[in-house]
């Protein structure tokens, strides 16, 4: 099976020019995989000049973000059918630098199905305490991202755990760790739609990922892929990290 690599890469970079020669980059590398599969992320004006001169099939495009609105009476809004129709197939819901409420969480995943986006939906802790009580705040992320959704769209919904306090460390998270987080959100599956389900449904995870763990992290059982911030920015970092997650 392959890895998917999400590169979000945020507000990077800030030209045309370095966008375009960061694109090439991550195209060539791709290229050569036969383990790698990305979905790129970036920022939203950049969207449609790379997919519509797109040629290959290892590089899925990706929304950072896409409006609650359906309608197009509001200034600055980019709804779902504005990326879908310039070539992105995904969409990040619920990313914590975005500030989804449980309630856009709910709205925008119907949303992305509803016209035609595969969902990312971004769960996870802003801190830990020693009650876990955490895990209830993951539930409830979960439940209301899917609450909308017959069990059929609930199929095409990606899961990225994303703990906020681990996002711009030196290291991720301890991979035992993230194998519990792992088994969690499928249990959370489990009870809500069955074994199939939570057997089925595609984990990724992010914070922090880097050259350093991206083998330990795609090493781990139940784990699907990783959501690459930072180092996406950086060619020759991603390019390196690209290469290491082939041969896992």
């Amino acid at each position: 099976m392959k890895h998917i690599i999400l590169a979000n890469w945020k507000a990077s970079p800030t030209t045309v020019k370095e966008a375009t020669a960061l694109f090439n980059s991550t195209k060539l590398a791709v290229s050569k995989m036969r383990s790698v599969e990305v979905i790129l992320a970036p920022p939203a004006v950049y969207i449609e000049s790379m997919a519509s001169k797109y040629r290959g099939n290892k590089i899925n495009f990706c929304a950072q973000a896409i409006s609650t609105y359906e309608d197009v009476a509001h200034t600055g809004a980019l709804s779902a059918t504005h990326f879908k129709s310039v070539g992105a197939t995904y969409a990040l819901i619920g990313h914590s630098e975005i500030g989804d409420s449980i309630d856009d969480l709910r709205i925008k995943t119907f949303l992305a199905i509803k016209y035609g986006l595969t969902p990312i939906v971004f769960v996870g802790e802003g801190s830990r305490d020693l009650s876990a009580s955490y895990l209830g705040v993951i539930k409830e992320q979960i439940q209301a991202a899917l609450k909308e959704l017959s069990e059929s769209q609930v199929q095409t919904v990606i899961f990225c755990y994303e703990p906020v306090w681990a996002v711009g460390q030196a290291e991720a998270m301890d991979s035992y760790d993230v194998h519990q987080m792992m088994l969690y959100l499928r249990k959370v599956l489990l009870d809500e739609y069955g074994a199939a389900m939570a057997r089925k449904s595609i984990m990724l995870y992010g914070g922090s990922v880097n050259t350093g763990n991206i083998k330990d992290l795609l090493e781990i059982d139940d784990l699907d892929g990783v959501a690459v911030g930072r180092a996406s920015t950086d060619a020759g970092a991603f390019t390196e990290l690209l290469g290491v997650a082939n041969k896992v």
